[in-house]
């Protein structure tokens, strides 16, 4: 993946973008159900599935192929934002998260905040363009794309930062890092259908220019 100017995000701009059709990804074949986290330490309910976007080669991955032992947990869950975290199961009978899958909806200053702690980790790369803005490291990978507040066709409101965030916290040797914006490109592409996205329209800024922000075409 090519290298970007490592620009921080003007969310006042994200917020203007005007509406158009989303970019999200290229065809993926593999059938996806509702982005939506399941119940608390469910199964994961379509096979190969983990937090629903998330395949089961990454968790292994990440877990050293604890794959099988896995479960989701839905961790947080608001109207603007959600979090699913997969668990395993740990030597005292307890669990901790393995990794992580969350999307936030117009949080102040979150885009910033993210993308800088992404951007300070020892090789981050630039994610795909139909991601955004997004970066990628070892154990984080975050995507900030505008969407509409609203389901599609439901409105005209101007659309509004998105933040989806990939975390694989028990990824110390990096296993699972090519594989987390897949999971990312996943959850985009849930977005897009059911509220309309515009990664496209959100460019960073060219070396040099020191307003520390991204532009529209």
């Amino acid at each position: 993946m090519q290298r970007r100017p490592l620009a921080l995000l003007s969310l006042a701009v994200l917020a203007l973008v005007p509406l158009s059709g989303c970019t999200s990804g290229d065809n993926d074949d593999e059938q996806t159900t509702s982005a939506a986290p399941t119940t608390e330490g469910a199964a994961p309910e379509t096979e190969g599935w983990f937090c629903r976007l998330i395949k089961v080669d990454a968790v292994d991955a990440a877990t050293g192929g604890r794959a099988d032992v896995a479960r989701e947990f839905e961790s947080l869950s608001t109207e603007d934002e959600y979090r699913c975290d997969v668990l395993v199961p740990t030597e005292d009978g307890g669990s901790e998260v393995a990794m992580s899958l969350s999307m936030h909806r117009n949080i102040p200053g979150l885009a910033d905040e993210l993308l800088a702690e992404v951007m300070a980790m020892d090789g981050v790369v630039a994610g795909p363009d139909h991601l955004g803005v997004s970066y990628i490291a070892d154990t984080l990978a975050v995507s900030v794309v505008p969407c509409n507040p609203r389901p599609a066709g439901t409105n005209s409101e101007s659309q509004v930062p998105y933040v989806f965030v990939a975390r694989a916290q028990l990824d110390t040797e990096g296993q699972a890092t090519a594989m987390l914006d897949d999971s990312l490109t996943r959850l985009v592409r849930e977005m897009d259908q059911g509220y309309g996205c515009s990664p496209s329209k959100i460019h960073p800024r060219p070396p040099g220019d020191d307003a520390g922000s991204t532009t529209s075409p």
